[in-house]
């Protein structure tokens, strides 16, 4: 992707600097401008277009060029829990797998706090 973004925009496909960022430090390095553009598979949220969390900035999004959509996986009964944000009786036991600060995390936590 980086390759067909520097063909559009200066002409030659091998005219970039490919810069190696985390998803934690990602923001920052745009906020900083040590970076320019960021291609790291983030989701857009509204929050992060108007005060992003860790630097209290807003960032300007493309139009979505990849649409991913969050789904439970895995057995048929702990997927219909997680569905019905149900943790009593047979979804007593559910356990979710998901990457610490990711739009993801965000979204269990709200929908399954730790005293629910």
């Amino acid at each position: 992707l980086c390759r067909s973004v520097a063909a559009v925009l200066v002409g030659n496909p091998d005219n970039f600097e490919g810069v190696p960022v985390t998803f934690a430090s990602r923001w920052q390095h745009l906020l900083d401008r040590t970076v320019d553009l960021v291609i790291l598979g983030d989701t857009y949220t509204i929050e992060r277009e108007v005060k992003e969390s860790s630097t209290g900035a807003g960032f300007s999004f493309s139009s979505v060029y990849n649409y991913d959509g969050m789904v439970y996986i895995g057995k048929q009964t702990f997927v219909h829990c997680a569905e019905e944000q149900k943790r009593y009786d047979e979804c007593s036991s559910i356990m979710t797998c998901v990457e610490n600060s990711t739009t993801h995390y965000d979204f269990l936590k709200t929908a399954f706090p730790s005293d629910y």
